[in-house]
């Protein structure tokens, strides 16, 4: 039986991207060893397993030398048939000294140059989604590259210079924005990048800094970590990112408390109550030695973000270097936004419900507010809190014995790491050959308990040599954090015939929680289609990669052009006149735009750029007003249906052509496979696929999780939601970025 492409196309997607989160061999080429065994495996079975690995190896182009750059790019050259599928090209990994080679040998050897950068920029413009560069090839970024990168006419929704912070690249990039503007207005406004990453980028002035936003007003995650923005660019150069949901501005020594504070009080990126999004994820970090905040100025700042609405949506804060207050008074009293008590700690728990990761650095906590910060609450009508990572590096009240106590570790059934500094995990490791702490744990609540059939639980040391100084705890389990880790991979195996036997040895799924770098792209290993959906925004991306909307074989995959207008926010027109009453504009309906319809037409929206309906000619005496109202529905959907995933998967005439069509022919032999029909959004897999969300899936209506799933699959339902705020940390020098001090 020959199975459809779609078929084989899921089965080796599964495939690839088991190997590609390998973590082993433990060195920059792992994702190249990986690739090799894909390959190998794959790629001479027959023509439609041939076409596939191609779609899949192409998609994702990880260079870790200049020679293997050069290599791809005469591939490119060669075979333009394949240009269509290269989406991201990642030089986070590559360095540019090697093999007794300097970074001035590099250049007169010209395999990664200026350009045959340029070169590859050309030929993928029509198909390249992100392009994330590094400290190594900074040189290589000319002026004309930069501005490419940053123009608005291609379909690059993510551009990161993480580490660039040589002068050259600075003089190159001030120019490269200035070629944005003409007499000091933007030529074109950049409506398709999504992710700006320009961390560790110490040497562009503020000014800069702030032109180059006013260009892009759709950013959602913006990465300036590091940087010289001041106050001034803060609140004055920043656009209104409607859509805004990562945002980092950690160590930026030229940002005030007051600066900050009037951003989050009354910038409309973030204190706008009509944005389509409000934060998931925000790094405030500061350096409590030069650092001028106070315990008043942070629990105002605090709460300022539950008064928008931030406080139900975040789920990553970094605090680091901030002081809280402490107070034995927990008395909380409801207000409208919050719930209000002196202690910050107390505060975080009552109304940040939804904080997976949370950091603390450089404070003196105590263990007694410690245990109290991680203990549920009792009687209390606000939800469970969640929390699954907690960075207490720089408490002087964590010692040897303090972080020892079970009592302190069991408090939390959410909790599986715990980041520490050098000390007290120095001695945890030096406690045991294992580098663990056991204690038994009683699922039943009673005063005379049977430890002897209570489960064990166990905490691991865990560092890594490619994250700097960075120390963690964690609790092991079967599925996510495995206790294995240090052992597994090291030993090589072979079968009965003597086959080597490949193992697939994940990092912790803890260290995604423990970033401190926005993690802007997709990354390789997709959880879920949710992510890149948000990133790419694609108008209709295609469900398959080889069947059209029309139900044709596909030649080559479907490209979304640029995006050339803002996206438009649900709504429609409202008219208001002088005696303030309102209604709503058909723009659709009305055969005289003159003339305003009745209250009860349906609005129909309109794109933000078109110009407004012309108003009724109103009294002398009178003002009418017209204005984009968005808490109007947004009705175009409903009076223009799109075809969802479901519908188009389930369509029987297409899954009957499905099953016959082969992927390089339409007339080709029959097969005997039928795809069993499945009503529109009906079934588990179906609400998995069309909603890419965990809340209906595995919790009740009062947000309890459901207890007849499987364990395993619960927390790849959990791991699938949270990858659409974390990402993935994958490999080497991204990896490396991101988990660094």
């Amino acid at each position: 039986m020959i199975l459809p492409p779609e078929v084989v196309y899921q089965v080796l997607s599964y495939q690839f991207y088991d190997l590609m989160a390998n973590d082993q061999p433990s060195n920059p080429e792992k994702f190249h060893s990986n690739l090799r065994i894909f390959l190998r495996s794959n790629l001479t079975v027959n023509k439609t397993f041939y076409h596939i690995c191609r779609v899949l190896v192409y998609r994702y182009l990880n260079f870790t030398s200049a020679k293997g750059f050069y290599k791809l790019l005469e591939r490119l050259r060669g075979s333009p048939e394949v240009l269509p599928y290269v989406q991201v090209a990642d030089f986070q990994e590559l360095t540019s000294i090697g093999l007794g080679r300097s970074s001035e040998m590099n250049k007169n050897i010209k395999n990664l140059t200026n350009e045959t950068l340029w070169e590859f920029l050309r030929l993928t413009r029509g198909s390249l989604r992100e392009f994330l560069a590094s400290e190594h090839i900074q040189g290589d970024l000319d002026e004309r590259i930069i501005h490419f990168l940053l123009k608005p006419g291609t379909v690059l929704s993510v551009v990161d210079f993480c580490g660039s912070s040589k002068d050259d690249f600075t003089t190159t990039f001030t120019s490269a924005v200035k070629q944005l503007y003409d007499n000091e207005e933007p030529v074109d406004y950049n409506y398709q990048i999504t992710s700006l990453g320009l961390n560790d980028c110490t040497a562009i002035a503020s000014k800069t800094l702030g032109k180059l936003l006013r260009t892009l007003p759709e950013l959602q995650k913006l990465d300036l970590a590091h940087t010289s923005i001041d106050d001034r660019t803060l609140i004055s150069d920043v656009p209104h990112l409607k859509s805004l949901t990562h945002l980092s501005l950690s160590m930026c020594s030229q940002l005030t408390p007051r600066g900050l504070l009037e951003f989050f009080s009354y910038h409309r990126a973030v204190a706008d109550e009509d944005n389509i999004s409000t934060l998931q994820w925000l790094n405030l970090q500061v350096h409590p030695h030069s650092s001028s905040w106070t315990d008043v100025q942070l629990m105002f700042l605090l709460k300022k973000l539950c008064r928008y609405g931030h406080n139900k949506t975040l789920q990553y804060l970094n605090v680091g270097g901030m002081p809280l207050h402490f107070s034995d008074d927990l008395t909380a009293v409801r207000y409208t936004h919050y719930w209000h008590c002196q202690d910050t700690l107390h505060f975080i728990k009552l109304n940040f419900r939804q904080l997976k990761s949370l950091s603390l650095k450089d404070n003196n906590i105590t263990i007694p507010k410690l245990k109290h910060f991680l203990s549920p609450l009792e009687n209390s009508e606000a939800p469970c809190q969640r929390l699954k990572y907690l960075n207490i590096v720089n408490n002087a009240y964590i010692n040897k014995w303090t972080i020892q106590d079970p009592a302190l570790l069991s408090d939390s059934e959410h909790l599986c790491a715990l980041e520490l500094s050098f000390n007290p995990w120095q001695q945890i490791e030096a406690s045991n050959s294992r580098h663990e702490i056991k204690y038994r744990v009683s699922d039943k609540k009673s005063l005379i308990q049977d430890y002897s059939s209570a489960r064990e639980v166990k905490w691991k040391c865990y560092i890594g040599a490619a994250y700097g100084r960075r120390y963690w705890l964690y609790k092991t389990d079967e599925f996510l954090n495995r206790d294995d880790i240090e052992t597994k991979g090291y030993l090589t195996s072979y079968d009965a015939r003597g086959n080597k036997i490949i193992e697939i040895v994940k990092q912790p799924d803890f260290l995604k929680f423990a970033q401190t770098k926005i993690m802007l792209g997709c990354g390789i290993v997709q959880q879920s289609r949710v992510r890149r959906n948000l990133t790419y925004r694609d108008l209709k991306a295609p469900v398959s990669q080889f069947l059209n909307r029309n139900k044709t074989l596909a030649t080559k995959p479907g490209i979304a052009p640029p995006l050339q207008s803002p996206i438009r926010p649900p709504g429609g027109w409202r008219l208001i006149d002088n005696g303030n009453t309102e209604s709503e504009i058909d723009l659709g309906e009305s055969p005289d735009p003159h003339i305003v319809p009745s209250p009860i037409a349906v609005p129909v929206p309109v794109p933000l750029s078109a110009p407004a309906p012309p108003l009724m000619p109103a009294a002398p005496d009178s003002r009418n007003g017209l204005y984009w109202d968005r808490s109007i529905p947004n009705f175009q959907e409903s009076l223009h249906p799109v075809e969802t995933d479901s519908e188009y998967l389930n369509d029987p005439e297409l899954q009957r052509r499905r099953s016959r069509l082969s992927l390089f022919g339409g007339n080709l032999e029959a097969s005997c496979f039928t795809a069993r029909q499945q009503p529109p959004g009906s079934g588990f897999f179906s609400s998995v696929v069309d909603q890419g969300s965990l809340d209906p899936l595995v919790k009740d209506k009062e947000g309890r999780l459901l207890n007849n799933l499987p364990e395993e699959y619960r927390l790849h339902l959990e791991v699938v939601a949270e990858y659409t705020v974390f990402g993935c940390v994958e490999r080497g020098m991204y990896r490396y970025y991101s988990l660094k001090t």
